[in-house]
């Protein structure tokens, strides 16, 4: 890598795991252009509780010996365009947008500084990648996992108090299955009775490629909708615990999860087998904003890390296929594949977030009642009739 190359890592949505998967693809894109990182998570990220601090130092060891400052030169070009030395700590508002944000656009710039500040897939950088890169032939989770394991160094003090907990509570207890349950969406409710087209969970959670509203497009005043039955959020869970539990008899369960409700669930479930880490949750009247305390926020990076480490030190897992947290436990280690299980609903060929609730038709149900009474009524007509059967109807 030269000298005066640099990606400079910005974050994307300001949640922990999900901004070090964005991380993760980010440092693909530096080894592919012969880049040199650098990671700056400015101080407004929710996992931030410092001023004037690099969010990402305050839980990881950097990925290179640059710092933010180091970049901010008044000779060096920027791309995007938007960029130069004066507004490098700034964030962009409207990165959204992705204007001047595609991966052609990035690997082929010449600028000195790259700024990535939007979220690729790793699926979609591998078509990128040259032959003498370490990553060429990979599949995208193995990808991660390289990446994870050569750039995502965990601070000391939050290793100490990982293992402090593990030599307590979890190594005398294996085997052991990590459940983590994130607590229901109270913002999202996926009907299925809709049409795709009315469906809003996948155009406002694919905005890099989703299309936009066509001029002149009429908006529907009215829709009809059968009667629907509530299906709630995270229920897969007990079904494929009871199944890993039998099958490999199973002595304990560490359970990650920022609900109240859900570790009460929990504890009356499966009692003195339950293990927990103490930190915060909330109701789930509560709003999410709750979860940070500006004087304390570092301490909750450092609940959500220690979790996250503690479950791959476990034996199983189950998680949510949605979370960028389960899948960071998925990457952490090379699970065996019947030892791993990440939940998620389905419609059609569709997946949604298994913490969601969900009204289904009744339709379905309504039918199968009907169907049944027909069966009935014509078993009945034909032993009166005496037709296909014995006086008594059979």
């Amino acid at each position: 890598m030269t000298g005066d190359r640099f990606l400079l890592i910005k974050t994307w949505s300001n949640r922990l795991w999900s901004d070090v998967e964005h991380v993760l693809g980010q440092l693909l894109i530096a080894e592919i252009t012969n880049r040199i990182p650098v990671v700056y998570w400015p101080t407004h990220c929710l996992h931030n509780g410092f001023i004037h601090t690099n969010g990402f130092e305050l839980y990881f060891e950097p990925v290179s010996n640059y710092s933010i400052f180091d970049l901010a030169k008044p000779d060096y070009t920027f791309y995007p365009p938007i960029w130069d030395a004066d507004n490098l700590l700034v964030e962009d508002a409207e990165k959204e947008k992705w204007t001047y944000r595609s991966i052609g656009d990035f690997i082929s710039s010449d600028a000195n500084v790259v700024i990535g500040d939007v979220y690729f897939t790793i699926s979609e950088i591998i078509p990128f990648i040259r032959k003498d890169n370490a990553a060429y032939g990979m599949t995208a989770t193995e990808i991660y996992r390289y990446l994870f394991k050569k750039y995502i160094r965990i601070k000391r003090d939050i290793l100490s108090e990982v293992q402090g907990f593990y030599q307590s509570w979890l190594k005398d207890s294996h085997p052991v299955l990590a459940v983590h349950v994130r607590r229901e969406e109270d913002d999202m409710v996926i009907d299925l009775r809709k049409d795709a087209a009315d469906e809003h969970y996948w155009t406002r959670h694919s905005r890099k490629y989703g299309a936009k509203k066509k001029d002149g497009q009429k908006k529907r005043k009215y829709r009809f909708l059968g009667k629907g039955r509530l299906l709630k959020a995270n229920t897969q869970y007990h079904a494929e615990i009871r199944k890993l539990t039998d099958k490999y008899a199973i002595r304990n369960i560490f359970l990650l999860t920022d609900s109240k409700e859900v570790l009460d669930e929990y504890r009356k479930m499966y009692g003195d087998r339950l293990i927990y880490t103490d930190c915060k949750r909330l109701t789930d009247d509560e709003p999410a904003y709750n979860m940070e305390n500006p004087m304390i926020k570092r301490r909750r990076g450092i609940e959500t890390i220690k979790d996250a480490c503690l479950a791959a030190q476990c034996d199983f897992f189950i998680g949510n296929d949605f979370s960028s947290m389960s899948r960071a436990i998925y990457r952490m280690k090379d699970w065996p594949e019947e030892n791993i299980s990440l939940l998620f609903r389905k419609r059609k060929r569709r997946k949604y977030p298994v913490n969601a609730k969900m009204i289904a038709p009744a339709e379905g149900r309504m039918l199968r009642s009907v169907s049944e009474f027909l069966k009935k009524l014509h078993r009945k007509v034909r032993g009166k009739m005496h037709i296909g059967g014995d006086e008594n109807g059979k």
